[in-house]
């Protein structure tokens, strides 16, 4: 099995939890170092990672902060990398991100 299956597997083995399009805050800097905050729509969360759809790419790579109910005072802000950015119809794009441990 070769490295890219073995993370594919893995990846499977985590149950998936149905966000049902919750709002989510992402910070990250581009790679000219330009700060963006936006708030975006999670579809789908699991211990290995998120799916997040929003209306422009971010670059396969990108470290991402993400806090989920960012009003409410227990929230915690967790980190992932952008793994896939998969552009959908009506300038959506379906984006991936990996926990980083």
């Amino acid at each position: 099995m070769s490295n890219s299956e073995q993370k594919v597997s893995e990846r499977r083995q985590y149950f998936r939890i149905d966000m049902e399009y919750e709002t989510v805050d992402l910070l990250w800097r581009d790679e000219e170092g330009q700060s963006h905050k936006v708030k975006s729509v999670c579809l789908d969360f699991s211990r290995g990672g998120l799916r997040i759809e929003h209306e422009f790419a971010i670059t396969v790579g990108t470290e991402v902060s993400i806090c989920f109910q960012a009003d409410h005072p227990e929230s915690q802000t967790l980190v992932a990398t952008v793994v896939r950015c998969i552009e959908l119809t009506g300038n959506r794009f379906s984006i991936g991100l990996q926990m980083v441990d």
